[in-house]
């Protein structure tokens, strides 16, 4: 696993609009925008995947302070920090504990080798009602080392798919 500074002496991390932080082992994510999962069913298809609708939720203010306030169900997070990731490095998301401990799981897929994007995206189930503070530090984003192999070129590549 790499450290945070072979994560930013290699690029790993976009920085151009970076509210995070580098971490002992990977580099801290902050929440840019986060919408409601759900009103129309997704696909899994064997040559393409349809994702569900998302929905805006609208941002709160909570003792002065501006973000979301999210009731248990799923959530399609995306941060203020990008990645682009070299063929021989693989990546994955995790909550950081204070989100966890407030009854919030990051759930991540891996981010292949090749894969680039200006904003991660990841999915969030809550459990509890929470308040997340716009540009808050969610999660981690740590990397592997990995044999050099075929890069990522599908249909999430920048995560087209999303906008």
């Amino acid at each position: 696993m790499l450290n945070a500074k072979e994560i930013l002496k290699e690029g790993l991390i976009v920085l151009d609009n970076a509210k995070g932080k580098p971490a002992q082992v990977g580099y801290d994510l902050s929440v840019q925008n986060i919408k409601l999962t759900g009103g129309s069913m997704g696909m899994v298809l064997v040559d393409k995947t349809i994702v569900g609708e998302l929905h805006d939720i609208g941002q709160a203010t909570v003792n002065g302070r501006e973000g979301w306030v999210l009731e248990p169900g799923t959530y399609d997070v995306t941060m203020n920090e990008g990645c682009n990731i070299s063929g021989n490095r693989t990546a994955m998301v995790r909550q950081r504990s204070s989100l966890l401990r407030n009854g919030a799981i990051i759930a991540s897929s891996i981010f292949d080798p090749g894969f680039n994007t200006d904003n991660i995206g990841t999915v969030m189930i809550v459990t509890n009602r929470i308040f997340i503070e716009k540009d808050a530090r969610v999660a981690q984003m740590y990397f592997h080392e990995n044999n050099e192999g075929e890069l990522y070129d599908g249909q999430f590549q920048n995560d087209k798919q999303r906008k």
